[in-house]
């Protein structure tokens, strides 16, 4: 770049010639070229740019063309971002500005492709009394900051996926021990293991409240342990009891670090436990049964080889041909082993071996493999030990044992399976996974959070972005709930259900979130993590629900008024009891009829070929009846009003009508009406082939349940003419009554 500023024409920019430069330019561009620095200097109103090879990255593209570029030949957006800092500068009203970890896309060479890199960039003011303000330009400096800003989001990173996995692991505790304030801060799980109170743990406690629980045999060994830590610093780890408050043993596995502070003494211990018990005690059993496993590969209970692959020799003891179900007579040549194990094991198996019989390796085997058993054919897994020797570089004896490990190799496919369907649980549970920075306001999602709240994954997302998205109605408890989860004074677990109104897709869904603060020693809070969980189906069920109590209050109330209404007309007097009991008991039937049909359909309705239908075969089916019409779906209250009035038909086509004859016949057909406005119903029921008709001397309360009370019931109208050859009943009604 000093060669290309040297060279290049600056009489053709508003810079003017070299020679003609004013001695502060010539100095800021020495100074720029000078250093290794990214830096670059505007000069003049127009801004004309001047840099050096260290900017030259931040270029991309435009290097070296950008050497005398003017401010107006940039981009929009980037004129727009910075123009009035400059004008600034030039008026002489700032003495500059500083941008802190700046993001910045860089390509150096070597690069595939660009990068983004973090700077502090500074614009300084350069003097210069040759201009009206006593300012000639924009000096403008970066300080690469990349590494410190990645390092610092990794530790960020590290920090959070350790607290999950404590969280998560269960049985681990940690604390953070300030030696010179004699405060220990500790987790709810450390706090468990020492039988003491999280809340007290957690606002910080004397070490010795927790050097109590510790077992009295092993008090001595850990203070000796903690005072070397502390006399040199570094890290420790040890195995100890714990006695617990009902008086049980729990065993632990600690480990952590001591902190130095500059002038050599101990500030810090820090560190994990683990809740090691059954592994002791599987231990335990371990030891118990290694004097068993002794005497069985003693007594042969373990199959026994020994190989010289040298001389070509192999034997094996009756227990191993056992294991591999070869009889004692028969000669095990290795063609016949390979034979025995499983195709997709062998290449593994011969690996094993080779790798065990080079000299130049540890000499040992230690292998899993199947085989089928030669007397049954069965598949197990066997596993084998074996070491190698070696006399002049070559192995004069290759010796182990084996064991058939089947039951244990089941087990793990098992625990494999097991943990497979658990990760397909949490999946299934639509479970996200988030983190509030309270001081930045920035929100860390998973990528089950972004697609709950219908944004991209990796977006970026702060706090009042995601109040944006919140359903109107649930804004304010929503942010009542994080402030009191976030007040020091209340520090309130942070549970609530909310909608949410996705950005992309614009959906709603209904979510449940929970969570936890967490607080800096001086009481503010810093961070606060927790989860959440689509809810929108089981909301959706539960407002269902209402709605269908709600429905069924409704539907039982018009229920018990129609079957008083039926009682009333069944026993006016006017019939004998028995006639009266059983035209009651028919129209009860077919009222149920008429609620079971609509239950079947969760009472949103019927179909009125259905209804008819199911009226047909309970008076002869098609032999006797013919229906014609469309697919039309009635209202719940239209198909309980029509079924009655079609029974009430029917009744009366069996006493006196059609059905009374063996040849008679009922014709229902039925349509939309014709004309403007609500959907009307157009149904026509016609009978014939009955006997003679003749009009009633009065109307009967079938007669007035059709032409009075369905008409009343549905807004429509109703008649029922008596012709020669057979009742005609035309109804007309509200298909949505």
């Amino acid at each position: 770049m000093s060669e290309r500023v040297r060279s290049f024409d600056w009489s053709g920019t508003p810079v003017g010639a070299m020679e003609t430069w004013s001695p502060s330019l010539r100095l800021a561009v020495d100074m720029m070229l000078a250093t290794n620095f990214p830096m670059a200097l505007r000069w003049g109103p127009e801004l004309c740019l001047i840099y050096n090879d260290a900017y030259a990255p931040a270029l991309h593209e435009l290097h070296p063309s950008a050497l005398g570029m003017l401010f107006t030949e940039h981009s929009q957006e980037f004129q727009a971002s910075l123009r009035a800092m400059h004008s600034d500068i030039l008026a002489g009203t700032s003495g500059g500005y500083a941008l802190e970890k700046m993001p910045l896309s860089l390509k150096r060479a070597g690069d595939s492709g660009a990068r983004i890199g973090h700077f502090t960039i500074s614009y300084s003011p350069v003097p210069d009394t040759a201009f009206p303000t006593g300012v000639g330009g924009v000096l403008i400096t970066a300080v690469e900051l990349t590494e410190a800003v990645e390092t610092e989001r990794t530790l960020r990173d590290i920090e959070r996926r350790y607290r999950l996995a404590i969280e998560a692991a269960g049985d681990i505790g940690a604390w953070d021990w300030d030696i010179q304030a004699d405060k220990v801060y500790a987790d709810a799980g450390y706090a468990a293991l020492h039988s003491l109170s999280p809340d007290y743990v957690e606002a910080g406690l004397p070490v010795k409240s927790f050097t109590a629980a510790v077992h009295p045999e092993d008090r001595e060994r850990i203070r000796q342990i903690s005072l070397a830590a502390m006399e040199k610093g570094g890290d420790f780890a040890d195995e100890y009891r714990l006695v617990q408050s009902d008086g049980s043993i729990r065993w632990v596995y600690t480990r952590g670090s001591c902190y130095l502070d500059d002038g050599g003494r101990p500030a810090r211990n820090t560190g994990v436990v683990l809740d090691i018990t059954e592994r002791k005690a599987v231990e335990a059993a371990l030891h118990a049964a290694q004097a068993d496993l002794d005497l069985a590969v003693d007594a042969a209970r373990m199959g026994r080889w020994d190989h010289n692959p040298d001389a070509g020799v192999r034997f094996w003891d009756s227990r191993a041909r056992a294991i591999f179900g070869i009889a004692d007579e028969v000669e095990n040549t290795h063609e016949a082993f390979e034979r025995q194990v499983h195709p997709d094991d062998l290449t593994g198996m011969r690996a094993a071996v080779a790798a065990a019989l080079d000299p130049s390796g540890e000499g040992r085997i230690n292998h899993e493999y199947r085989i089928r058993r030669a007397d049954d054919g069965a598949q197990r897994w066997i596993e084998t030990f074996g070491r190698a020797y070696y006399e002049g570089g070559r192995c004069t004896r290759f010796v182990g044992v084996i064991s058939d490990v089947t039951e244990r190799k089941e087990t793990e496919a098992h625990l494999l399976l097991q943990e497979e369907t658990l990760r397909l649980a949490v999946d299934a549970a639509d479970l996200g996974i988030w983190e509030l920075d309270v001081g930045s306001g920035q929100l860390t999602w998973s990528d089950r959070c972004y697609a709950m709240f219908g944004v991209p994954p990796g977006e970026t997302v702060t706090l009042e972005a995601f109040y944006e998205r919140l359903h109107a109605d649930d804004l304010r408890p929503t942010r009542a709930a994080i402030a009191h989860a976030l007040d020091p004074r209340v520090r309130a677990e942070f549970a609530i259900e909310f909608r949410a109104i996705g950005r992309d897709d614009g959906l709603e869904r209904w979510i449940a979130a929970k969570g936890q603060a967490f607080f800096s020693p001086d009481g503010k809070a810093t961070r606060l993590l927790g989860a959440t969980v689509n809810i929108t189906d089981r909301k959706r069920a539960e407002t269902h629900l209402r709605l269908l109590v709600n429905e069924l209050n409704h539907r039982v109330k018009n229920s018990l008024a129609t079957i008083q209404a039926l009682a009333a007309q069944s026993f006016n007097g006017k019939h004998s009891l028995p006639e009266a009991q059983e035209a009651f008991s028919n129209r009860i039937v077919a009222l149920a009829e008429a609620h079971d049909l609509l239950t079947r359909e969760n009472w949103e309705g019927a179909e009125l070929h259905d209804i008819a239908s199911r009226l047909a075969k309970l008076h002869g089916g098609p032999a006797r009846f013919e229906l014609v019409g469309p697919s039309i779906r009635l209202s719940p209250r239209t198909a309980l009003s029509l079924s009655m009035a079609l029974h009430e038909l029917a009744t009366n086509a069996v006493k006196y009508g059609a059905l009374s004859a063996p040849g008679g016949r009922i014709l229902i057909s039925w349509d939309l009406a014709p004309g403007s406005g609500a959907e009307r119903l157009d149904l026509i029921w016609s009978e014939g082939g009955g006997p003679p008709v003749k009009p009633p001397t009065q109307r009967g309360f079938g007669s007035r349940l059709i032409e009075r009370g369905l008409a009343a019931e549905l807004s429509g109208e109703a008649s029922i003419r008596f012709e020669p050859d057979g009742v005609v009943c035309h109804i007309r009604a509200l298909l949505d009554a």
